[in-house]
């Protein structure tokens, strides 16, 4: 079954709704802020269409985040 489709500004606006309601991460740029959404070029059942771009130290990954895009990649598929 397909996911339902969401534009790269949609989808990004959901990742930092759901980042912000991390209090600690309220008002803190992250790769999502800097970096958006973008597509991955895959379809279908191989993996997700979109992905957000690694734009600052791999240092500062934050498990929380990456939980919050791989949720979501799950629910939805970027937009043509």
């Amino acid at each position: 079954m397909a996911k339902p489709a969401r534009t790269a500004e949609q989808l990004q606006q959901l990742l930092i709704e759901r980042i912000e309601a991390i209090p600690e991460l309220r008002g803190q740029p992250t790769d999502v802020h800097r970096g958006g959404v973008v597509g991955t070029g895959v379809s279908g059942d191989d993996g997700p269409s979109w992905t957000v771009p690694v734009v600052s130290d791999r240092g500062t990954h934050r498990a929380d985040i990456a939980r919050i895009i791989r949720t979501l990649q799950a629910q939805f598929d970027l937009e043509d």
